[in-house]
């Protein structure tokens, strides 16, 4: 019965959220977020103000992150590069970026 009376209790709340027209909204996370290669896991995080590339280990130690003035629309893992297509936030600039795969560090930049 409470079982019952919880499964009625959530089904309640979610056409509740659906009827009255509730928009949850979320990232939207369109490209691959993750790759995980043979030398560790490789992570792009998104926010409102900065995205960025994060690598762990696969026993969870962060190796090392790098933060993006603009938002990641691509990226690929190329032999030792990671290289990262991004668009400037207010829509006018692009940038090509690749990074060292092992420290994160930025090789070149172009706009």
């Amino acid at each position: 019965m409470k079982k019952l009376t919880m499964l009625m209790t959530v089904l309640f709340l979610s056409l509740g959220s659906f009827c009255y027209g509730e928009v949850i909204k979320d990232y939207s996370f369109e490209q691959e977020r993750m790759m995980i290669a043979e030398d560790g896991i490789y992570i792009i995080s998104s926010f409102d103000h900065s995205d960025g590339v994060t690598a762990y280990s696969f026993n969870g130690t962060r190796l090392w992150e790098t933060t993006f003035h603009a938002k990641i629309t691509s990226w690929r893992v190329a032999g030792d590069y990671i290289v990262v297509f991004s668009k400037h936030r207010s829509g006018h600039k692009t940038y090509l970026t690749c990074m060292d795969r092992y420290t994160g560090k930025v090789l070149w930049e172009r706009p």
